[in-house]
């Protein structure tokens, strides 16, 4: 893990804070610290850093240094140093201050994966400011007794392993989400010939541990454990349901389709139908999820369709445009047949968002 520190150069407390964190973690993960977005971007050209973690708020650079991060896959985690408490908000340097400030002060708060309190008051008062919901309290080792250096450096790391584990598809290399949905292919479709095309023996256990862990937040365990079956291969024995990760605050567990529409139908056609106006349904309140995804296409390769019926329901029901985008978003993420296809694919604007809404799906 490749940690990036950025802190004002005229703070001499954190200095401090940074040096000791760059000392005391030198075995366990690469640290570097810079004080002007100027050493930030030249840092990056020799070195990708997985987080940026920046000390402090009130001050343009800081805003900067964000976005270029996250412009270029760097996730990032922000230390106020209290500089957000309600007696600083209150000054009025600040308040001269605020209207320059404030746009893009809560924008970048907003946007960092964690916000670390250094104790409960500090926690208390980023609560009631409610720039961010993800607050953790790690209290600093050179203020007080009651936590020691190495007790601090563990509290850290583990936000930093948590902040990484968070969203674990957009944290995969291209090999491994190639490897994701080739399992998922081979599950859905019942067959190896995929395993050709791909090299899935030389996964690693840390890509294994991705694949597995966004397997378990998506519910999409058994298409998973199926498709490793039919492949042959061997994952290795990871534990990943107890991971500790950041969810969107609107996150909630998925209904799969057989438990919202339920079993009985006259035809399979009837089922084809309820399953795309539920989908439509999931689609207009942001729930479409990869596992809706392969439960359709499960559906469609395992019954005998009336394909000529079926879309002629569908566009009576004014369903047939998006039953043919689900088509599109379906030959993106398992490479599903035209051929097997009950309505032609569409691939248009907004095939394309539906694409990223279930691609995005954990995206905080």
């Amino acid at each position: 893990m490749n940690i990036i520190h950025f802190y004002h150069q005229q703070n001499e407390l954190q200095a401090r804070y940074v040096g000791m964190l760059t000392q005391c973690t030198r075995q366990s993960m690469h640290m570097d610290a810079v004080q002007s977005l100027t050493d930030m971007k030249q840092a990056y050209r020799s070195q990708h850093y997985d987080i940026l973690h920046i000390h402090g708020c009130w001050s343009i650079q800081y805003a900067k240094a964000a976005d270029y991060a996250i412009s270029e896959g760097t996730r990032v985690v922000i230390s106020p140093h209290g500089e957000l408490e309600p007696w600083i908000l209150k000054n009025k340097q600040w308040q001269e201050k605020m209207p320059k400030t404030l746009f893009y002060q809560r924008q970048t708060i907003q946007s960092a994966y964690a916000v670390i309190a250094m104790g409960t008051m500090e926690c208390d008062s980023l609560k009631k400011l409610a720039w961010n919901p993800r607050i953790e309290t790690v209290r600093n080792a050179l203020i007080t007794k009651s936590i020691t250096q190495d007790e601090m450096v563990a509290q850290l790391s583990a936000i930093y392993q948590k902040i990484m584990d968070s969203d674990p598809v957009h944290m995969m290399t291209d090999d491994t989400r190639r490897a994701l949905f080739t399992i998922l292919k081979a599950s859905t479709a019942g067959h190896p010939q995929w395993l050709q095309q791909h090299d899935l023996t030389s996964l690693s256990t840390a890509q294994w541990r991705q694949i597995m862990h966004y397997a378990q937040l998506e519910q999409i365990e058994s298409f998973l454990n199926r498709g490793i079956r039919i492949l042959g291969l061997k994952a290795p024995d990871t534990t990943v349901h107890n991971i500790p990760c950041y969810l969107p605050v609107d996150y909630t567990q998925v209904k799969t389709i057989a438990a919202s529409i339920g079993n009985m139908f006259p035809t399979e056609n009837e089922r084809l139908l309820a399953t795309f106006k539920f989908l439509q349904r999931q689609l207009s309140s942001h729930r479409l999820t990869i596992l809706h995804l392969l439960e359709l296409e499960r559906e469609i390769r395992e019954h005998d369709i009336d394909e000529g019926l079926l879309c002629e329901t569908l566009e009576e029901n004014r369903l047939l445009t998006f039953a043919s985008r689900l088509m599109g978003v379906l030959n993106y993420f398992t490479n599903f047949e035209e051929g097997l296809m009950p309505v032609a694919p569409l691939q248009d604007r907004q095939t394309k968002k539906i694409t990223h809404l279930i691609t995005n799906h954990l995206k905080i």
